[in-house]
This record gives C-alpha cells, sequence and structure tokens, in this order.
C-alpha cells in the first residue's frame, strides 16, 4: 500500500464537515472553541490532522474517517483454475476506476508477486494445490509490511470458511457466486480502508 503524503495526511474544512454532516461554520465554529484542533495554511485555510479528526470522531460517537474509493488500485488474483481468473479479470476490468490486475496460479507465486505488485486487494482461492490460500493469508496478515492488504477470499468449500476468516481474511465468497456479491465485496473493501 503506498504511504500516505503529508497531504492527504490532512482533511479540509469542507471534507471534515461533509464527513460530519454539518455546515462548514458549524465545523469552524468546533475549531474556533478547540473543541476540534486544526492548523491554519499561509493562506488561511484550516486543515485538521487526520489523527486529530479521528480522535474527534471517536470523542463525539460519529464514524471513523475512511479513505476515498481508490482511483486504479492494484487488485491481485489468485487461483489455480484460469477459467476462474478469466472470469475475474473480465468482470473487473470493466470497473470505472480501472483497476490494475495481476494474476498468480499458486500461493508460492502469489507471495512472490505480492512484493512487486503492491496489491491493495487480493482476490485469493482458498484450495489450491502447493501452498493453500489458508497459509497466503495466513502469511500475509502476520507482516506488518503487508498486513493492510486486503483479502478476500473464495471457496467452493463452505467448511473452509471459518479457517480463511480465523487466518485475517475480510471477506469470503461462497462459489458458485454472482458477479453482483463480488462487486459489492469489491467495493467494500476498497472503500473502508481506514486513514
Amino acid at each position: 500500500m503506498p504511504k500516505l503524503t503529508k497531504l492527504t495526511r490532512q482533511v479540509t474544512t469542507r471534507q471534515a464537515a461533509s464527513h460530519c454532516q454539518v455546515a462548514i461554520q458549524t465545523l469552524k465554529r468546533w475549531i474556533e472553541l478547540g473543541s476540534l484542533r486544526a492548523i491554519r495554511t499561509p493562506g488561511g485555510h484550516h486543515r485538521i490532522e487526520v489523527e486529530e479528526f479521528q480522535r474527534f470522531l471517536r470523542e463525539q460517537g460519529l464514524p471513523p474517517y475512511l479513505r476515498p474509493p481508490l482511483e486504479e488500485a492494484r487488485i491481485l488474483i489468485v487461483d489455480d483454475d484460469h477459467a476462474v481468473i478469466d472470469l475475474l479479470i473480465e468482470a473487473l476490468a470493466k470497473d470505472p476506476r480501472a483497476f490494475k490486475l495481476e494474476t498468480a496460479t499458486d500461493g508460492f507465486e502469489a507471495l512472490v508477486k505480492v512484493g512487486f505488485f503492491k496489491p491493495a486487494l487480493l482476490i485469493l482461492d482458498v484450495s489450491m494445490p502447493g501452498m493453500d490460500g489458508i497459509e497466503v493469508c495466513r502469511r500475509l496478515k502476520t507482516q506488518p509490511e503487508t498486513r493492510a492488504i486486503k483479502i478476500l477470499g473464495i471457496t467452493g468449500l463452505p467448511e473452509k470458511v471459518s479457517a480463511l476468516m480465523n487466518a485475517g481474511a475480510d471477506g469470503c465468497l461462497e462459489k458458485p457466486s454472482t458477479l453482483a456479491k463480488l462487486q459489492s465485496e469489491v467495493d467494500r473493501l476498497l472503500s473502508t480502508r481506514v486513514l
């Protein structure tokens, strides 16, 4: 996952007001009263550090500020069935966000490709020869540099779902599944990454 720059680690008053569903003037009043700490730019605008905004939201009982959906997010599709890979590529290639797609046909290849492709999301077959999806998930979720990668498992064996989720997966679809369910899970996982 790319590191956040200084700019993306700050929230504008417009973004903060929109998230809180209040007028910008209300948000500025919170800043003036000291309830919400902000930085004043040389141009006279306020910027709120994301960590400070998250603190304020927790204290007010509001939902956390989420990163907007990623443009050109990288998705790694891992499956030993080439027909499934082709189906997933066809479905995801139609998305207006123009995902960057890469594939792997086994767990070992997946781990290698994670290193240089740096996906935001892994769509991972649970049952593969050699290293299965559960082990791939376990390895990625226990390493600090890969733990933030979202993992969506896919399996035709319902009894493996709990093992995959226990290994740290962020979601799982059972085969057969619809493209609408796949799209819904991809949207959920790519748009709910907390800053």
